[in-house]
């Protein structure tokens, strides 16, 4: 693996082949299916995220998977790669990090083998594996977990699997608007197509939960622009100090109004400052 797929991964995806500074807490990825322990788990995890109900643990350890699998579809469009992403290889790693003067906590993944695994040339046998490879992530990788933290926690699977469509939609609006060519780009649609394509039962559900139509709304900052509203709420109300996000699905639309009356009216207003 070169030192540049090696930042990539580690800079954008939290897929590490070496220990984190500053680790808070770490253990076996497999040890996330004890029920026991993963319940111990969210005691712990809660207070780091200023949670103030375990529901902001239990969804927020949701989002530990989101850079993996963001990190799995770039490996498959841009390398022809994939790399060994089950519960077995991964070491959980939760480190403190600083941004913006500000310390908080970060998630992420410590690989023990890293041996990649090289894509067919050919088109459509490619397809097939790429579609095995995303598969497997979604069907051994996350499913068990998030069934087992429904089965100790207050949410429902619904709830957890309903925080991944709208980071797989701004991972992919990322892919398209990036430098890569448009060749990656290509095979970029053709997974991202193959992750929402996938059968329902993959994921432990009647349907596939990444396939969701998103709702959009007026932009806070610029007058007629359309934005995509979340599909799934953060709980980021249940955090200390924490509130409705403008693109929480939960948000009543007069306060949606409210709000983004009050910001053009704050700007108009310091514009005429000037």
């Amino acid at each position: 693996m070169s030192d540049k797929m090696l930042d990539i991964l580690e800079s954008r995806y939290e897929i590490f082949v070496s220990d984190r500074d500053n680790i808070a807490f770490s253990c076996p990825a497999s040890e996330l299916l004890d029920a026991g322990k993963l319940k111990k788990l969210l005691e712990l995890y809660t207070p780091m995220v200023k949670g103030t109900e375990q529901a902001v643990g239990e969804v927020y350890m949701t989002s530990w998977f989101r850079g993996p699998m963001l990190g799995l579809l770039y490996m498959l469009s841009a390398w022809n790669r994939s790399l060994d992403l089950s519960l077995d290889n991964l070491t959980v790693q939760i480190y403190s990090s600083v941004y913006n003067g500000k310390s908080y906590y970060r998630c992420g993944f410590l690989m023990d083998r890293s041996e990649w695994r090289e894509g067919p040339a050919e088109q459509d046998a490619n397809a097939e594996w790429a579609k095995e490879e995303i598969s497997r992530f979604f069907e051994h990788t996350v499913r068990p977990v998030f069934e087992t933290i429904a089965s100790v926690g207050t949410q429902k699977t619904a709830m957890l699997w309903s925080q991944l469509p709208t980071s797989l939609e701004y991972g992919f609006d990322l892919m398209m608007n990036s430098e890569e060519s448009e060749s990656v780009k290509e095979l970029a649609r053709r997974n991202y197509g193959l992750a929402k394509a996938l059968e329902g039962e993959r994921f432990g559900r009647s349907k596939n939960p990444l396939d969701v139509k998103f709702r959009m709304t007026e932009s806070m900052t610029e007058e007629g622009k359309q934005v995509r509203m979340k599909f799934g709420c953060c709980l980021y109300y249940l955090v200390e100090d924490g509130y409705y996000c403008f693109t929480c699905p939960r948000l009543k639309e007069s306060e949606r109004d409210r709000r983004r009356a009050e910001f053009r009216a704050a700007k108009q207003a310091e514009k005429q400052a000037q």
